[in-house]
């Protein structure tokens, strides 16, 4: 197992010396022993490792035994652990997903989180037959290449040291080095297809090849290699494509071969954070084909296509309200508020004798300008209220913010995002439209209140070289 675990590491280029790794433990012999053996190269490769176990709460006092069981275990070998509990059962009420979905979506959450924002691997203890089983899970359930590829020995930050052994030879090294594990007693229950395909189906196929999980990881390589190349040629069809504003020509899409079609909507659709399956990869296909139609992928991505193009639409959801008093020693120290939905406010007082040095006055940046002497002590930054009316400089009567919105082409989902600064229950500014008359910036000024929006706008910057 050592020296198959040594080559899958170097061929795959898991890791380099004085890495960190984060070690997936279940308890169970792949990943004890998995732990044992990174343990053993931690002091030649100058390694950091870490233990990760996450309690899914599924067996009772047996899920908590394993949790001890672990616990015990790193403590012995002096590896630092984290572990997580998880309502599993909870979530797949919840979510409508099976045990199996909602435990691997948990567990891999938990990976992230901690994994997120680290200069670290992931190393779990994936094996050769695991992916003889996924290869044949796949199949059973019908797949395109990719699914017949198995497990990946290296999946972005995840790496799998024993992706090259079998459990045979995995449980041999735990005889072999008196290494005790706990086995899970689902293991041996029918309930779930991935246990009888363990302990019916491959044991059936072996009869016919007792090598058959080495000839899966063989085939496995091979389609692999395959899909990635397809992969490959997708993305490079997919950025000749993509317009700049993100549409993609119909014409051009329909003449591409059919084995990069659904690649290059796969592609596309990632890029947005949305992961399709085969029916929505075939369902998006079929309305290109049509030349109309349009479907909701996520709540806050769409897909629409008509006679000449298709494309992604960002759908903007309304936000609840929201309101932050803010008072002028803070507006006067220069205060950074960042509202629930990840918009960031930032307000600024300037002497207008400096901005008009600066050259930094025009038409654009006015538009996020108050008379600062103009308003009161205590402002209040909040969304719309149906009663907001402006009354903008120079137009001779007052507007509904609704009205200002459809003037401004403002769509209706975002016009709940903008941004109003009240004072004294008076709306005096609203983001992208300006300021009311009342605190608009006039030749009388002497001190502006700057706002800079972003994350929500594409006004930003304008900011820069006052702070």
């Amino acid at each position: 197992m050592r020296s198959k675990a040594l080559k899958a590491i170097q061929q795959h280029n898991m890791f380099a010396q004085g890495a960190v790794l984060l070690v997936a433990v279940s308890g169970g012999a792949d990943s004890v022993a998995l732990l044992h053996f990174l343990r053993g190269l931690a002091q030649e490769w100058k390694l950091t490792l870490r233990a990760l176990h996450l309690n899914h709460n599924l067996r009772g006092e047996e899920s908590d035994a394993d949790e001890a069981f672990v616990r015990e275990l790193c403590r012995d070998w002096q590896i630092p652990l984290t572990v997580q509990s998880a309502d599993v059962a909870g979530q797949a009420t919840q979510t409508g997903e099976s045990l199996e979905v909602a435990a691997r979506r948990c567990r891999y959450e938990f990976f992230e989180g901690e994994a997120r924002g680290r200069q670290t691997k992931v190393a779990t203890a994936h094996t050769s037959s695991d992916s003889a089983e996924t290869v044949l899970l796949n199949l059973i359930r019908g797949t395109a290449l990719r699914g017949l590829g198995g497990i990946a020995p290296v999946r972005g930050r995840y790496i799998r040291p024993l992706i090259h052994c079998t459990r045979g030879e995995i449980e041999a090294y735990c005889a072999q080095h008196d290494l005790f594990y706990v086995t899970d007693s689902t293991n041996h229950s029918d309930a779930h297809t991935r246990n009888r395909i363990r302990r019916h189906i491959l044991p059936l196929l072996e009869q016919e090849n007792p090598r058959l999980v080495e000839s899966f990881a063989r085939m496995s390589h091979i389609l692999r290699d395959d899909a990635d190349y397809l992969d490959e040629q997708a993305q490079t069809v997919l950025e000749i494509l993509l317009s700049p504003n993100g549409v993609i020509d119909r014409s051009s899409f329909l003449e591409l071969p059919r084995a990069i079609k659904g690649r290059v909507l796969v592609l596309l659709l990632r890029q947005r954070g949305v992961e399709a399956d085969s029916l929505t990869v075939q369902s998006l296909s079929q309305m290109i084909e049509k030349g109309t139609g349009a479907r909701q992928l996520t709540a806050q991505v769409m897909f629409r296509c008509d006679t000449k193009a298709f494309w992604l639409e960002q759908v903007l959801l309304p936000q609840p309200f929201f309101s932050v008093e803010v008072t002028s020693q803070e507006m006067e120290q220069g205060a950074d508020i960042m509202l629930s939905y990840g918009k960031e406010v930032k307000l600024r007082v300037k002497s207008k004798e400096k901005l008009i040095k600066s050259q930094i006055i025009h038409k654009k940046v006015l538009t996020y300008c108050l008379d600062y002497d103009r308003i009161g002590k205590i402002t209040t930054l909040r969304q719309r209220l149906p009663s907001d009316r402006l009354r903008l400089p120079g137009r001779g009567c007052s507007k509904t913010l609704k009205n200002l919105f459809q003037e401004a082409g403002v769509p209706a989902p975002e016009r709940t995002r903008r941004v109003v600064l009240e004072c004294g229950g008076k709306a005096l500014w609203v983001e992208g439209i300006g300021p009311d008359e009342s605190a608009a910036v006039g030749d009388e000024t002497k001190r502006i209140l700057i706002i800079e929006v972003t994350e929500g706008t594409h006004d930003r910057g304008y900011l820069e070289g006052f702070d």
